[in-house]
């Protein structure tokens, strides 16, 4: 589907939904080498969606810099992930967004995780209490409710083992987008 911005939106069956933005890339794409300005700016554009930010990667593609970040928001009874990736390289400029919601039963992925790492003692009451859910640059950042930080089970190293949660699918999109896109000459 096409917007009157020259947007464009897709969804699949399972209702998540990927988008382009064509030349929307704001001032997060200023200067990519100053890691700590993009995770506050991206900390802060999460925030005013009362989401937690789970991760901000810059990385070098064929597209050029590219900034990706995730984050996460509690719509009561489960979580939607949303990622976004700016690609500020001007003949290719824009940003693309790809939004996965948690559907059928929830929380499977926190429930194994933290029983598992109780389970081996690398998590305990206290720790769960102090630690599970912070964001992953700021530990001390209390701009969200703690329900939408990031959660130790929202580490990366868990997605294989839930190939079908929403944070992966996101991840798995931002991952390839830069490798699946490329220019055209009109």
């Amino acid at each position: 589907a096409a917007s009157a911005d020259r947007s464009r939106i897709w969804r699949n069956p399972d209702g998540d939904v990927l988008s382009f933005t064509p030349g929307f890339c704001p001032g997060v794409a200023d200067d990519l080498d100053d890691l700590a300005a993009l995770r506050t700016w991206c900390r802060l554009m999460a925030e005013e969606r009362e989401a937690g930010l789970i991760e901000v990667r810059v990385d070098e593609s064929e597209l050029g810099g590219t900034v990706a970040f995730v984050y996460k928001q509690l719509r009561m009874p489960a979580y939607l992930f949303t990622g976004m990736l700016f690609v500020p390289a001007e003949e290719v400029r824009g940003t693309w967004t790809v939004v996965s919601g948690e559907r059928g039963t929830t929380g499977v992925r926190e429930a194994v995780v933290a029983g598992r790492l109780f389970q081996s003692g690398a998590l305990t009451v206290e720790g769960y209490r102090t630690s599970w859910a912070q964001d992953p640059y700021d530990p001390a950042y209390a701009g969200v409710h703690r329900s939408a930080l990031r959660f130790q089970s929202d580490d990366e190293q868990y997605d294989a083992q839930f190939p079908d949660h929403p944070l992966t699918k996101v991840r798995k999109v931002l991952a390839a987008l830069p490798k699946a896109v490329w220019l055209v000459d009109p």
